[in-house]
């Protein structure tokens, strides 16, 4: 199998939040706190519903929700794991999945892994995925830690 058409693997990054793991909890599952770190829209906090990921800012501040990722909270167990889909309509689900854990007094590691890249034709997805590593490394997971190590 040539590396194009290899299965792509799991996006996985961790980060260490200077905050108790039940404050990064709250801001990363709040109904308010969610929008703000994560840059979602219509998120509610409830296990089953159903919120949009627009990428485009001008949309995202009217609140259009053309060409936006539709997601799914799956799993929320306070104050550990936060599960979600990520997909378009009509295309197969990938998974979000957020640990908290306590690495220390005061200090939680998160670790993301976004997962179920392996349904799609590896040299089709790849720049989406790619992007979205590079997107969950270095803008919403600072994001997440800027908002919790506030006080």
């Amino acid at each position: 199998m040539s590396d194009s058409n290899k299965p792509l693997e799991d996006i996985v990054c961790e980060i260490d939040i200077a905050a108790p793991r039940e404050r990064v909890w709250e801001i990363l599952t709040g109904r308010e706190t969610t929008q703000c770190w994560l840059g979602c829209l219509q998120y509610t906090g409830k296990t089953g519903a159903t919120f949009y990921m627009q990428p485009d800012p001008e949309k995202r501040q009217k609140g259009d929700l053309e060409g936006a990722t539709h997601c799914e909270i799956e799993t929320l167990n306070a104050p550990s794991t936060f599960v979600f889909s990520w997909f378009f309509p009509d295309t197969p689900k990938t998974y979000v999945r957020v640990d908290l854990e306590d690495a220390e007094e005061n200090l939680t590691r998160v670790r993301l892994k976004h997962f179920g890249w392996d349904q799609f034709p590896a040299d089709i997805i790849r720049h989406v995925r790619d992007g979205l590593a590079g997107g969950w490394e270095s803008a919403v997971l600072p994001n997440l830690k800027r908002m919790a190590e506030r006080t």
